[in-house]
This record gives C-alpha cells, sequence and structure tokens, in this order.
C-alpha cells in the first residue's frame, strides 16, 4: 500500500505544449507507473490538473491520445470540444469521457480556476502511464 500526498506530488507545467504562459496549465501525476515498485504497475493513471483562465476554446490546439480518459470536474468550469463541433460546457461533479485518439481541445470558462482529477488507461505496455510530454499536440 502506499500513500501520495498531494503536496507532495511534482507539479509540472504542461501548458507550454499548447502556446499557454506559464503557470497556466498544471499537472500532478498522483497514481503512475513511476509510483512504488514493479507490484505497482497497472492499467492505469491518476493526475490531478489545474488550469487558469487563459486561452479562449477557439485558441487553443486539438490534440489526442492513445489512451482513453476521464476528467472529473472539482472546481470551476471548463469547455470541452471535439474536432465534430460537439461542446459541453462542464462544471463541478461533471465527469467528461473521451476516446482514444480523439482530437480534442478545452479552455477554463470564467474566471475561475479549474481543478480536475483525470484517470487514463494505459494501453499497450503502460507507456502512458508514465509523467511525459504530451504526444499529439497540433499546431496553430
Amino acid at each position: 500500500m502506499i500513500l501520495r500526498k498531494l503536496e507532495e506530488v511534482e507539479t509540472q507545467d504542461v501548458g507550454r505544449y499548447f502556446g499557454l504562459a506559464e503557470g497556466v496549465h498544471l499537472v500532478q501525476w498522483i497514481v503512475s507507473n513511476d509510483v512504488g515498485d514493479e507490484g505497482y504497475q497497472h492499467n492505469f493513471a491518476v493526475r490531478k490538473f489545474t488550469m487558469k483562465p487563459a486561452a479562449k476554446l477557439e485558441d487553443t490546439p486539438f490534440h489526442h491520445h492513445a489512451y482513453e480518459q476521464c476528467p472529473h470536474i472539482l472546481k470551476g468550469r471548463v469547455m470541452i470540444e471535439n474536432d465534430q463541433g460537439k461542446k459541453y460546457e462542464a462544471g463541478p461533479g461533471d465527469t467528461i469521457y473521451i476516446r482514444s485518439n480523439e482530437p480534442h481541445r478545452v479552455a477554463v470558462v470564467g474566471d475561475e480556476t479549474v481543478e480536475l482529477i483525470c484517470i487514463i488507461d494505459c494501453p499497450g505496455n503502460g507507456e502512458d502511464c508514465y509523467p511525459v510530454a504530451p504526444e499529439g499536440v497540433e499546431t496553430k
């Protein structure tokens, strides 16, 4: 058994991969295959995102991942859109399901910082369960 205290989990700034200013889009990998020894290797990861208001949705690039993901909003509101133009506004208590390789983009709605927990699966050999830079980000 392992106890992870959020305040002790490293924070990574991933907003720069989307052209955002420093400190706007942060992630903490609460559960990943970097946690524990080989006995803790698994097929999912849990991440906490903190997103500050910055770019409008239309100024945010679409991106995709090989994994499925399921963000659950804890605080604030987001607008999320897929490449087919389907949009959802989500707030505290809402959960969004995003298929693997589904292009999507997300932006904060309003002035409140967003906090969300995002669970992902880790297809293949679990390589997506390690904290790495985002892939599949389309540039403007």
